[in-house]
This record gives C-alpha cells, structure tokens and sequence, in this order.
C-alpha cells in the first residue's frame, strides 16, 4: 500500500515539476520600475527596453532608476559583469511566486524581482561589439519580462546564442501576447503567420 501512495506521489511531483518546466511567470500589471547602473553600456540596455516598449504595442513599459535605493526597491535591476562564470552573454536570474493548478494547464507565476546579468566580454575575452550588446539586451529583456525561448529561425526570442537579431520582430510580439494576452483578436490577426 505504501509503494502505490509512493508511486502515486511521484507522479504527480513529476507532472506537476513538467508543467512548471514549459510555463513562465509574468509580471502582474505594467509599467515596473528598472535600475539602470550608470554606465555607458546601460544606454545599450535602456534602449533595448524601449525597443520591447515600442514593438509591444504598449504592452511592455518601464520606468528608469538610477540611484542606489532604486537598486533595492525596482522590479528589475540591470547588472554589468565582466564575464560571466558560465561563459554566457547574460544570465536572468527571477524570483517569482506560483501556484499550483491542474498540471494539464501552465503555472500561473507572477514575478516579484528579477536580476539580469549582462557579460560585457564573452567567454574567449573578447568584448562585445555595441550591436552584439544590444542584441543580447533585446533577448536578456525579453525574458526579463516573461517571454520564452521560441523555436524558429528569425526572432530575438530565438536562444541560439548568435545574438544577430536588433529588433523585437513580429514573432516576439506574438510570443509576448501569448504570455500577456491583452491585445484582441481582430489586433492579433495582423501579427498571424502566413
């Protein structure tokens, strides 16, 4: 009797572990509050911000910070590395609170704060160019607010670690309106594929 409570248990652990796994957290409402080191890189970075603001047909949208205290009180906080340990280009790093549902249908997380950690030189020392800085701030960005890595081919939500993209496409959009979902249908069609 209790290898099938057991059994019983773990599978619903797994299940409930497997809908967490292919789901993201979002933020609860918009506009949320971004630190901004002051630097020259976090132009770089703002301006990939506005490119998600711009493209998400107001969906998305931010207000800077750039003092200390906002460093401990915003939604967001950019931090600038020389390398990363793991060698990537950006590490997002979230806290978020869930709860669970039927493990059929996504997690329903919220974001509380999360922390993007942008390398400034990748892996080998070399450093970045500004438009490899900006193309990973775009893809940094988008995860910071929720959108996931999208199979495909053209996209900054596309996580192959090229870093060529520079622009939130209509392919991010419509990821972005999966997770938010507050554009109507007849806006949607315009942004279908083909």
């Amino acid at each position: 009797m209790m290898k099938k409570l057991l059994l019983v248990l773990g599978i619903l652990m797994f299940a409930a572990c497997s809908a967490n796994a292919y789901s993201m957290p979002r933020w609860s409402a918009f506009p949320v509050t971004v630190y901004l080191p002051d630097n020259p890189e976090s132009v770089i970075v703002k301006s990939a911000f506005e490119n998600w603001k711009n493209n998400s047909k107001s969906i998305a949208r931010f207000i800077y910070k750039k003092s200390n205290v906002a460093r401990t009180t915003s939604n967001i906080n950019v931090i600038f590395y020389d390398k990363l340990p793991d060698g990537k280009a950006y590490d997002v790093s979230e806290i978020y609170s869930g709860r669970y549902i039927n493990s059929s249908k996504p997690i329903k997380g919220m974001f509380f704060h999360v922390d993007i950690n942008i390398a400034l030189h990748d892996a080998d020392g070399k450093a970045y160019s500004r438009q490899e800085l900006m193309a990973i701030s775009l893809q940094a960005v988008g995860r910071a607010i929720g959108v996931p890595c999208q199979a495909g081919d053209v996209g900054v939500m596309v996580c192959d670690e090229k870093y060529n993209v520079y622009s939130v496409t209509k392919e991010d959009y419509q990821a972005l309106f999966r997770v938010y979902k507050r554009v109507n249908k007849s806006e949607m069609e315009k942004y279908k594929n083909p």
